[in-house]
């Protein structure tokens, strides 16, 4: 009995295929991202709204606070 080997896929299907599975691994963690950045600007909106401060905290461990503005009156600039 001979022995049976199938023919190897196209190299070319092999990079289609490739190429879609990191396109789709893109959408995936951009997705991701896209949500986890959405929560924190909802966060800092609410933590203001709320009248409290909220820390944006940079790579470098520098904080910076944010809170809600006292209205400013004419003449004090701004405008």
């Amino acid at each position: 009995m001979a022995d049976q080997v199938s023919h190897p896929p196209r190299l070319s299907d092999l990079q289609a295929s490739i190429a879609r599975a990191q396109l789709d691994a893109k959408m995936t963690i951009l997705e991701q991202m896209n949500e986890r950045l959405t929560l924190q600007l909802q966060s800092i909106f609410d933590g203001i709204a709320r009248g409290g401060q909220v820390e944006l905290v940079y790579p470098d461990g520098e904080v910076v606070l944010i809170t809600k503005a006292r209205p400013r009156k004419t003449g004090e600039g701004g405008e």
